[in-house]
């Protein structure tokens, strides 16, 4: 559904007309209350009434036209209704079908006494770098996660979140729109509760550098969503690669199970997050530095590492409290070691003999 202004044949409306009220109807039957916005040819979409068939339309938009020539907008708008009342401040997201990974957020906003909406307010930038010419269809969809990360039409990532509604299915938001300034309106999207999934884990992390592992597979394994609970507390996220023998950033990447990753921290916190236990690997590893992951268990190394059995030189882990590093030498006698066992949240480093592999469960 899309909502055209209609305007004089000079595209702007006369002096003595700014500041007044017009009641327009689109193609759908939807009467909205537009008023103008002292000053320029803007309008702001203010309200909306029943349809001919007594159906309430709620969508209460906000968003502002520019009229310009034939009452064609500069910006592309998307606007829709979620069926509850109750998700104001839940995050929807929406896409292209033909690229999903280029997608923007939106919080979902109140509209008391109706059904809340959402307002994107110009998705033109992400049709134009996605081959988009004015006058083109496109198919989208929005939707709503359970969890994700924010992110900007200028491709901007930011903060994670957790909503506690999602969308049935994503075919209920599914729309066609026209790249043609017009307001697209997606169908009405339907929502459930989403059901927390799993375990909890907790981990205190200490300013600096933190050697940690994932003991649960993670309900979204972005790594912002996975260290949500420490936004803006921690500054970069490493993985080692043995086989570049190089250290890599995953700050916007994701985080997995069965890896070891470097986490700075600037500010101390308890790191928490929730996941499905982490009981079993295979990982494979190469003649040299590792750094893996560990188990949602906590076991002596002798029965940990049996897999691998002669197959490597010693076991390092950092401890983050004293910021060093402690070390377990199967060669050497009891008592000389560091520490003893493998324990869940901990990262590690394997001084591999050789191309070998860890298996565990």
């Amino acid at each position: 559904m899309r909502l055209r202004l209609q305007t004089t044949p000079h595209g702007r409306l006369a002096e003595e007309e700014r500041d007044k009220k017009y009641m327009i109807k689109n193609k759908k039957g939807m009467l909205i209350v537009v008023e103008k916005i002292i000053g320029g040819d803007r309008y702001k979409i203010m309200k909306t009434r029943k349809n001919r068939t007594g159906i309430l339309i709620a969508i209460a938009l906000i968003g502002v036209i520019a009229l310009v020539g034939n009452a064609q907008a500069l910006v592309e708008p998307v606007s829709g209704t979620v069926n509850s009342v109750v998700a104001d401040g839940q995050i929807v997201t929406l896409y292209l079908d033909i690229n999903p990974a280029d997608y923007v957020t939106v919080a979902v906003t109140d509209n008391p006494g109706y059904h809340d909406y959402y307002y994107f307010n110009d998705i033109e930038p992400m049709l134009l770098r996605n081959g988009y010419s004015t006058g083109d269809s496109y198919d989208a969809i929005v939707e709503m996660r359970c969890s994700g990360d924010e992110r900007e039409i200028n491709q901007v990532v930011g903060a994670s979140y957790t909503n506690t509604l999602k969308n049935i299915t994503p075919s209920t938001a599914h729309f066609t729109g026209v790249y043609d300034g017009a307001i697209d309106v997606p169908p009405t999207m339907e929502l459930e509760p989403c059901v927390t999934e799993g375990e909890t884990f907790s981990k205190n992390l200490y300013e600096g550098w933190n050697l940690v592992s994932l003991p649960l597979a993670p309900n979204n394994n972005s790594a912002g969503a996975v260290l949500s609970s420490m936004s803006g507390k921690y500054d970069a996220v490493y993985s080692y690669n043995a086989v570049t023998k190089q250290f890599e950033d995953v700050s916007s990447g994701i985080m997995d199970p069965g890896i070891g990753y470097f986490v700075h921290v600037t500010s101390p916190g308890t790191w928490t997050y929730r996941g499905t236990a982490y009981n079993s690997m295979v990982t494979e590893l190469k003649s040299g530095l590792n750094m893996i992951g560990w188990l949602n268990c906590s076991k002596p190394i002798s029965d940990a590492l049996s897999s691998i059995d002669g197959d490597y030189y010693y076991v390092a882990r950092f401890d983050a409290s004293t910021r060093s590093f402690e070390t377990y030498n199967p060669a050497a006698p009891n008592g000389f070691n560091d520490f003893t066992t493998m324990d869940r949240g901990t990262g590690y480093f394997i001084s591999a003999k050789l191309d070998c592999t860890l298996t565990e469960s």
